[in-house]
């Protein structure tokens, strides 16, 4: 049963209509519709439910002075609680505020939306300034800056993750213009990292960016930068995208989280697989899986990959975002969506095709 002293609230992404006995709950969140069967006092409950008053007070108001009434507004309570239509924050907006006017005004929507996270249970935080605390004390590592990693910085920068390391060589190219969103015109020839964190400083005055500019030779060039790393995003190519996720792959052995976005051309983005240590495949086990398809790990290559592939603004921000919207999950405690699987998403009909990746048992890293 319901606490009396508790000051129930519905979600703020509930909208309830009435037709005549039927309650309809329209639950924005994830476009489902409940419906009940009630009377006039279970639809005078509702419209209480605003966080303001505790179980006895809407009793009084709804039943008068009735001894039955805070006992009956308990039993409409528990109904809403138990289908996720009440928030677990009565005044959340005031849980805001404790950030500091000026980041409760900054973050405002992003809090929204998190509360409804925390909300829905998938958070262990019950409210969105909790979830919001978490990206605040976190440390992302971004690995390439480039049509990938600059989409996957610019959002983390937005959404507040507290300290951004940016890792990189290469120097802004005219041809990166078109689809790299952190460089204008005037930084063609600059170091892309340095350009990067002055872009997402601007972007962010909450957060704190870190530069390395260097060349990834192999794991022990990345020791240092995945240092205190709360999740790594791999977002680089050079010298092969699968050199670079190998190295990364092993620097994160074996406590940091890690996203093997490795990139996009034409109209396939590859989403990759999010590597969760002690609860996901390993990198290992994806090239077990994935590497050998149509026998081709032993066949000889004759035509290889192009230097230059086909690539355009609109679709790599959409791998970018995704794997950034990834990585909030990870750092806010939000269950992983790429953990377990190898995803791709087709541009042209617009659908994301995944294969699972299980752990294989005899695997040196992450088998049993």
């Amino acid at each position: 049963m319901a606490d009396t002293a508790a000051r129930p609230r519905l979600r703020d992404s509930v909208i309830v209509q009435a037709d005549g006995g039927t309650l309809l709950f329209l639950c924005l969140a994830d476009r489902t519709v409940k419906r009940f069967a009630c009377d006039d006092f279970v639809k005078d409950v509702v419209a209480l439910l605003d966080g303001t008053r505790t179980l006895a007070e809407i009793g009084a108001l709804t039943f008068g002075d009735d001894p039955d009434a805070p006992a009956r507004v308990a039993e409409v309570v528990q109904i809403l609680a138990d289908e996720r239509l009440l928030s677990r924050s009565a005044a959340p907006e005031r849980e805001f505020r404790l950030l500091g006017a000026a980041r409760a005004e900054f973050y405002d929507r992003q809090l929204r939306l998190f509360q409804d996270f925390c909300d829905e249970g998938w958070s262990p935080e019950t409210s969105g300034a909790g979830l919001q605390r978490r990206l605040d004390g976190s440390t992302a590592v971004v690995c390439g800056i480039g049509g990938l990693g600059g989409w996957v910085a610019l959002s983390l920068a937005g959404a507040g993750v507290g300290r951004i390391r940016l890792c990189d060589f290469d120097r802004v190219e005219a041809s990166n213009l078109t689809r790299q969103v952190l460089f204008r015109i005037a930084d063609v020839g600059a170091p892309k990292v340095d350009v990067a964190a002055a872009r997402l400083r601007e972007v962010n005055p909450y957060i704190e960016v870190e530069s390395v500019d260097r060349r990834i030779g192999g794991a022990a060039d990345l020791a240092d930068v995945v240092a205190g790393a709360d999740v790594v995003v791999n977002a680089a190519d050079l010298p092969t995208p699968n050199d670079v996720s190998d190295w990364v792959s092993e620097a994160c052995r074996p406590k940091i989280p890690h996203i093997m976005g490795t990139g996009y051309a034409y109209h396939i983005g590859v989403l990759g697989t999010s590597i969760i240590p002690g609860q996901t495949a390993c990198w290992a086990c994806v090239r077990a899986e994935t590497f050998a398809d149509h026998g081709r790990d032993g066949m000889e290559t004759v035509v290889g990959k192009r230097e230059k592939a086909g690539a355009m603004g609109a679709l790599c921000g959409l791998v970018g975002n995704i794997l950034a919207w990834e990585a909030i999950r990870i750092l806010g405690g939000l269950p992983p969506a790429l953990g377990g699987r190898w995803c791709e998403v087709d541009f042209w009909p617009l659908e994301i095709r995944s294969r699972a990746i299980p752990r294989r048992p005899g695997c040196l890293t992450c088998g049993s």
